[in-house]
């Protein structure tokens, strides 16, 4: 059955079980370090992974990359961010040292999904990017929009230009019934969010 499952971290980011048909496989959206409960409700499902979804490179939803066997996919403009967790946060662990990550990343841009529509919309990272699945009417969209705000530009490689570049060209396109499953937070329609966003719509142009 068609089915999207929400598992939140400590790190309150949000890990997306997503079922697009009936043919048992599973994708993940997003992998925030504590992925235990993810995987074990994917075996209580009998479900298998067919991959996994990275919206950006931020700790907070790469970080589980180590606990996941399939193949991980993310815009290798954030590969960098996303092997070297230690830079983003090795000054609030007190002295805790995170490994890099050496396994295998796979270009979003080089691979196609009959199931899958992937959009750039830069601003946050340099490299973040939405998942829209159309037949379940749904959008992921990590750290770009959320329902109530949008990411952070102030981190390395986040810009506010390109941010409002992104809402205005990528963001207002999205189909308004979609729903929008954001990295941290509820979910809304697209349609409520332009509406109600009062954050993204100072973004908007006139």
């Amino acid at each position: 059955m068609n089915d999207i499952k929400v598992f939140t971290s400590f790190t309150t980011s949000n890990c997306y079980v997503v079922t697009p048909d009936n043919s048992g496989v599973c994708y993940l959206i997003d992998l925030p370090p504590d992925l235990d409960e993810t995987l074990n409700y994917i075996r209580n499902k009998n479900l298998s992974i067919g991959g996994a979804f990275v919206t950006h490179g931020h700790y907070d939803h790469s970080l589980g990359m180590k606990e996941i066997k399939s193949n991980i996919f993310m815009n290798l403009d954030d590969e960098f961010l996303a092997r070297n967790p230690q830079d983003q946060i090795g000054k609030i662990l007190n002295g805790l040292f995170l490994e890099q990550y050496e396994g295998e990343i796979l270009d979003i841009h080089s691979h196609q999904f009959d199931f899958l529509k992937v959009y750039s919309n830069p601003g946050h990272t340099v490299g973040s990017v939405s998942f829209e699945f159309p037949n379940l009417g749904a959008i992921f969209t990590g750290d770009f929009v959320f329902k109530e705000s949008i990411g952070r530009t102030d981190l390395y490689s986040g810009d506010i230009k390109s941010m409002k570049d992104s809402i205005n060209k990528v963001f207002v396109n999205f189909d308004k019934s979609f729903d929008i499953f954001p990295g941290h937070g509820e979910y809304d329609s697209v349609e409520n969010i332009l509406i109600n966003n009062i954050v993204l719509k100072e973004l908007l142009d006139d």
